[in-house]
C-alpha cells in the first residue's frame, strides 16, 4: 500500500521539477501567445520573481509550438547555479548540441563540424546523456565563435533555433556581466534563424539590459507573467486529490492557494504535504500544519539570508510586511526605525537588485511568501 501512495503521491505533486503535462495549470494565454513568438522567432523576454513558472511555461509553450512547426528546435540553458562566465559558454555549447544531435555518434560529428577555434570535450554517461568542457583559455580567445554556434548550426541545417535561458539575471554574479552581455548584444542581433528567449526575476540587471537591447525593447516581446489563476489552481488542486480518492474542497484548496500567495512551487508543495496528511478529507488544521512543516524546513535558510542583510534593509522589510504603502513619509519612516528616506531608497534598491522584494505597479512586495510569514511570526516577533 505503501508503494502505491508513494507513486501517486509523486505523480500528484511534482514541484520539483518544471511543471509539464497534467502538472501544468492554466496560463492559456500566456501559452498561446509565447508558442506564437516562438514560431515566428521572436526575441522575448519572461519577467517574474523566482517560483512563479517561468520555467514551465517556456517549455509548455516550447513544446506547443514545435507540434506546428516541424523546423523548430529548443535549446535550453539553466544559469540557476553557474557562478562564471566559462560555465555560461559550456552549458550553452552543451544545449545547442542537445538540441541538434538525436544520438551520441551525431553529438560526436557535430563537434567535429562547428569547432574549428577550439576543442570541446564531450564526456558521455550510461545512459546516453552528455556533458560539455572547455579550457577555460580556450574559452577567453574564442567567445564569438562560441556564442555564434546556434546562428552558425540554424543555418547549416535548415533549422529554427530558439535558444532559451533561464535565471539570466545570474550573469550578474559574474565577474565581468557587462563585458558579456556587451558580446551577446553585438553578436545576436546579427543571428538569423535563431531567437532569444531569456527568463529572469525583475532586477534593475536585468531591465537595463533589455532597455538597452532593440531586439527585445524595440522588436521584441516582453511578458511580465503574475501567479497561475486561483480559479484554475484550485481546480487543478481538487483533480488531484480526487485522483487519489481524497477529499479537497474549494475552500481547503483556496486556503492552501492563499497561505502560500499564489507562488506556483509553494502551491505544490504546501498541496503534497496536505495530501500525506490526508487520510480521506483534507482539513484546515492539516494544511496550516504542512505550512509550518515548510517554515520549519525553510528555517536556517532564512536565517542566513537574513544575517546577510543590514539593519536599515531589515527595518525595510518591517514596512513592506506591514503593508505601508509609501515607505517615505516621516511617519512610517519613524515608525519603522528607517533613518531616513535616503537610507529607505538604498535598501529598497538593494533589496531588489536581490529579488527580496519586486516592485508591483510602483508598490513593493515580498517575493517569497514563506519567508514574509516568517520574518512576520518568527524573527521580529522575537526582537
Amino acid at each position: 500500500m505503501w508503494e502505491n501512495n508513494t507513486f501517486t503521491m509523486a505523480k500528484l505533486f511534482d514541484y520539483s521539477k518544471i511543471a509539464e503535462g497534467k502538472h501544468f495549470v492554466g496560463r492559456d494565454d500566456e501559452v498561446k501567445r509565447l508558442s506564437s513568438d516562438f514560431i515566428f522567432l521572436t526575441n522575448t523576454a519572461i519577467i517574474a520573481p523566482e517560483g512563479w513558472g517561468k520555467s514551465s511555461l517556456v517549455h509548455k509553450a516550447a513544446g506547443d509550438a514545435m507540434h506546428k512547426e516541424k523546423a523548430l528546435r529548443f535549446c535550453f540553458t539553466d544559469l540557476s547555479n553557474v557562478r562564471n562566465e566559462e560555465r555560461f559558454y559550456e552549458l550553452l555549447v552543451q544545449g545547442v548540441l542537445k538540441a541538434v544531435s538525436r544520438n551520441q555518434s551525431e553529438v560526436v560529428e557535430n563537434v567535429k563540424k562547428y569547432f574549428c577555434s577550439t576543442s570541446p570535450r564531450v564526456t558521455f554517461d550510461t545512459e546516453g546523456s552528455f556533458i560539455v568542457d572547455f579550457d577555460w583559455e580556450d574559452i577567453r580567445r574564442n567567445q564569438d565563435e562560441l556564442i555564434d554556434l546556434p546562428f552558425v548550426v540554424a543555418k547549416d541545417k535548415g533549422l529554427k533555433l530558439v535558444v532559451c535561458i533561464d535565471d539570466f539575471n545570474a550573469i550578474g554574479r559574474f565577474s565581468d556581466p557587462d563585458g558579456l552581455l556587451e558580446r551577446l548584444k553585438n553578436r545576436w542581433k546579427r543571428h538569423e534563424g535563431v531567437a532569444y528567449c531569456i527568463c529572469a526575476a525583475p532586477v534593475s540587471f536585468v531591465d537595463k539590459f533589455l532597455k538597452s537591447v532593440p531586439m527585445f525593447y524595440r522588436y521584441g516581446d516582453i511578458i511580465h507573467i503574475g501567479h497561475v489563476s486561483r480559479k484554475d489552481m484550485v481546480g487543478s488542486l481538487r483533480e488531484k486529490f480526487a485522483d487519489s480518492a481524497k477529499y479537497l474542497d474549494n475552500e481547503i484548496a483556496g486556503l492552501i492557494y492563499d497561505m502560500v500567495g499564489g507562488n506556483a512551487f509553494y502551491t505544490q508543495q504546501l498541496a503534497h504535504l496536505s495530501w500525506l496528511g490526508t487520510s480521506v478529507v483534507c482539513s484546515r488544521e492539516v494544511v496550516v500544519q504542512s505550512f509550518e512543516t515548510i517554515v520549519d524546513q525553510m528555517d536556517m535558510v532564512f536565517r542566513n539570508i537574513t544575517d546577510s542583510l543590514t539593519t536599515q534593509q531589515l527595518c525595510y522589510l518591517h514596512a513592506v510586511i506591514a503593508g505601508e504603502t509609501v515607505i517615505s513619509t516621516s511617519e512610517v519612516l519613524h515608525r519603522h526605525h528607517i533613518t531616513s528616506a535616503t537610507s529607505a531608497s538604498r535598501s529598497k534598491a538593494a533589496l531588489l537588485e536581490r529579488g527580496i522584494v519586486y516592485n508591483s505597479d510602483g508598490r513593493i512586495f515580498m517575493t517569497d511568501p514563506v519567508y514574509s510569514y516568517w520574518l512576520k511570526n518568527r524573527f521580529f516577533n522575537n526582537r
